[in-house]
C-alpha cells in the first residue's frame, strides 16, 4: 500500500471515529433533552422525583409525535454533519497525502535511476523538511561518489600512463636483440635491469601508499629524537649531493616524537630525494622543536612550485610545473607517501615556495609531528626556524 494511500484512510478513520463519537454523544443528550421539552418524562435523567407539576396532562399523542419527528431530524442532521465532516477530511487528507508523498515519490526514483547508472542525477529539495534534508544527504553522497570515482579513474590512467614508459622501452630494446640490431651486451642488460627496478619501485611505492592511505599500514612507534634520524638520512646523501654538485646543510635541534622510526626513514628520504632533483647548489634541512610539535623543513633553491601546483603536490603522480617537470625522476609517488605516512603518525604536511629564481628556498616542504612526553621543556620553548619564518 502506497503512503499516500496509507495517509488518506489514516486522515478518514480518524475524521469516521471523531464524528461517531461526537454523533452518538449529541443522540445521547438529544434523547433525555427533547422529550423534557415536551414534558414526556418526570425530573432529572435517572432521578425517582415526582411528576412535574407543569406536565401534568401534557402528555399527549401530538407531544410524543413531534419530539419523535424532532429526534429523527436531529438524527438526519447528525449523521448529514457526518457525512458532510468525512467528505472535506477525505479531501483534506488526500490533498495532504498526495503532497506529502510525491518528494518522497520523486526522490524514490531519482535514487532507483542513481543506482541504475545515471550518475548525473541529483534530487531535488522540495517538501517537508525531513525529506529535504534527506534529500541533501542524498546529494552530498553522490557528490562524494563521483569524486571518488573521478579520482580512481585518474588514478588508473596515472599507473597504466606510468607502467607505459618502462614497459615501452623494455619491449622495444628486447625486439631490437631478437631483430639482431643490438646486442646483449652487459651495457644494454644494465639498462634493462634499469627499467625493470623501475617497475619495482614503481609496484612497491604504489602498495605503500595505498596501504598508508587506507589506514592499513602498521607502525611500530616508540620515542625517538627526530633530529637524530635526519641527520642520518641526510649522512647518506651526502655521496650523491657532492656528485651532483649540490651541498646539504643540516640545522637540527634534539625534538622528540613517538614515530616508527623506519617509516619516518622513508620520509625524510623522499623529501631530500625530491629536493635534490631540483635544487640549483644547496638544500636545507632544519630539524626543531615548535610548540606542541617537532617539525621538519627540507627546502632547495630550485625553480620552485607555482601557486596554483601547491595544493597538489603531495597527490600520486601530480607533476604540475613544467620547470619542475622537467626534472622529475622518480615514480611520482614520493610526496603521496609522506603525506600518507605522515598523516598516520597524527601530523601534518605542508608546501610554501618562493617565486621562480627568487632569493630565499625554491621549495620548502614542512613535516609537523606531535611531540612526546620525553621531550625536555626548555628544547620546546627555544625559538626554532619556523617560528622566525612564519608557519606555512
Amino acid at each position: 500500500m502506497s503512503l499516500a494511500l496509507r495517509l488518506l484512510l489514516a486522515v478518514a478513520l480518524t475524521a469516521l471515529f471523531s464524528v461517531s463519537v461526537t454523533g452518538y454523544l449529541s443522540h445521547l443528550s438529544a434523547m433525555d433533552r427533547v422529550p423534557r421539552a415536551f414534558g414526556l418524562t418526570h425530573g432529572p435523567r435517572g432521578g425517582g422525583g415526582g411528576p412535574m407539576p407543569e406536565a401534568a396532562g401534557a402528555t399527549t399523542p401530538g407531544a410524543l409525535g413531534a419530539s419523535r419527528a424532532l429526534l429523527a431530524e436531529l438524527q438526519g442532521a447528525t449523521l448529514r454533519s457526518a457525512l458532510i465532516a468525512l467528505a472535506g477530511a477525505a479531501a483534506v487528507g488526500g490533498w495532504i497525502a498526495v503532497r506529502a508523498s510525491r518528494p518522497i515519490t520523486r526522490l524514490a526514483e531519482v535514487t532507483r535511476r542513481y543506482g541504475a547508472g545515471e550518475r548525473s542525477l541529483r534530487a531535488t529539495p522540495q517538501g517537508p523538511s525531513e525529506v529535504v534534508a534527506l534529500a541533501r544527504v542524498f546529494n552530498d553522497t553522490a557528490d562524494r561518489l563521483q569524486a571518488e570515482e573521478d579520482q580512481r579513474q585518474r588514478f588508473t590512467t596515472d599507473v597504466a600512463h606510468e607502467l607505459r614508459t618502462p614497459l615501452t622501452v623494455l619491449k622495444s630494446e628486447l625486439e631490437a636483440i631478437q631483430d639482431g640490431l643490438m646486442e646483449a651486451d652487459p651495457e644494454t642488460l644494465q639498462q634493462l635491469l634499469q627499467q625493470v627496478d623501475l617497475l619495482g619501485r614503481l609496484v612497491n611505492d604504489l602498495r605503500l601508499v595505498t596501504l598508508a592511505e587506507a589506514g592499513a599500514l602498521t607502525l611500530h612507534q616508540a620515542p625517538s629524537d627526530v633530529a637524530a634520524l635526519v641527520v642520518d638520512v641526510a649522512t647518506a646523501f651526502e655521496a650523491r649531493a657532492s656528485t651532483e654538485g649540490v651541498r646539504v646543510e643540516v640545522d637540527a635541534q634534539p625534538a622528540w616524537s613517538d614515530i616508527d622510526a623506519d617509516r619516518l626513514y622513508q620520509v625524510v628520504n623522499a623529501l631530500l630525494d625530491n629536493a635534490l632533483r631540483h635544487a640549483r647548489s644547496r638544500v636545507t634541512v632544519e630539524v626543531a622543536p615548535r610548540a606542541r610539535d617537532a617539525i621538519v623543513r627540507v627546502s632547495d633553491d630550485g625553480p620552485g612550485i607555482a601557486e596554483e601546483d601547491r595544493p597538489h603536490v603531495f597527490r600520486r603522480f601530480y607533476r604540475g610545473d613544467p620547470v619542475r617537470r622537467s626534472h622529475a625522476g622518480g615514480s611520482g609517488l614520493g610526496l603521496a607517501i609522506v603525506k600518507a605516512i605522515v598523516e598516520l603518525h597524527g601530523g601534518r604536511v605542508g608546501v610554501s615556495s618562493a617565486a621562480a629564481g627568487g632569493a630565499g628556498c625554491g621549495a620548502c616542504l614542512e613535516v609537523a609531528l606531535p611531540l612526546s612526553g620525553s621531550a625536555s621543556r626548555p628544547e620546546r620553548a627555544q625559538p626554532g626556524f619556523a617560528a622566525a619564518r612564519g608557519e606555512l
